[in-house]
């Protein structure tokens, strides 16, 4: 359930919850037909109705898990050869298609990483900053609910939460990709790309900037 209310939108969301609450009322409707023997048939019309109303948000929810496959998939491929244009149309495509659908700190951060790929800088940046907003606010609301737990003497130190040091990383890489000037020369820049720590699922990600980097510089 968690993961429906994190990647359907809110229409579905009612479309799905109305279909529920139809179907039920439909079904008791059914059972007082039968305990009081009365004629089923002219009901039993009205239950395709809330079958739809359901089935369509469940659809709706295995093509989205299918494209987040088919998404982290296109991510490694282009990550393994950026060079490769189909690859890079289709990871395009799924990342307009589910940005719209992220709404959760890790499904904004793996956008962002899309973004950065793909060249889109500025974008990357948003969804980063959005990402740490986001987890900002998810983390003061388990704060205060953990503050009333605080008397079991459980203390558990506060980090920064990976998500929010990942949009940060990405943040930085971004940065590093949107160089224009013919300031800063190779080594220059090879020592700030070098300086920039990530985790390690953005290894790969900061090689990819730095190559695209250094061939726009060297362009210049």
């Amino acid at each position: 359930m968690k993961t429906i209310l994190n990647d359907l939108h809110l229409y579905e969301l009612v479309l799905l919850f109305l279909g529920i609450f139809l179907f039920l009322i439909l079904s008791a409707g059914l059972l007082y037909y039968i305990i009081k023997k009365e004629e089923i048939k002219k009901l039993l019309l009205f239950f395709p109705i809330p079958i739809l109303m359901i089935g369509y948000p469940s659809v709706k929810e295995v093509t989205i898990s299918s494209d987040k496959i088919a998404f982290s998939k296109y991510q490694e491929e282009y990550i393994l050869n950026p060079n490769d244009t189909v690859t890079k149309q289709k990871l395009e495509e799924l990342t307009v298609k589910l940005e719209e659908r992220a709404h959760t700190p890790e499904d904004i951060i793996q956008i962002s990483k899309a973004k950065l790929l793909l060249g889109n800088t500025t974008e990357a940046i948003e969804y980063a900053d959005k990402a740490i907003e986001i987890e900002k606010e998810r983390s003061a609301s388990v704060d205060e609910t953990s503050t009333e737990d605080s008397e079991d003497g459980d203390n558990t130190s506060a980090q920064s939460p990976k998500v929010t040091n990942q949009a940060i990383q990405l943040k930085q890489l971004a940065q590093i990709q949107n160089i224009e000037s013919q300031s800063m020369d190779t080594a220059a820049l090879k020592a700030r790309i070098k300086n920039v720590k990530v985790d390690d699922e953005l290894i790969s990600t900061k090689n990819i900037v730095k190559r695209k980097t250094l061939e726009k510089i060297q362009k210049q």
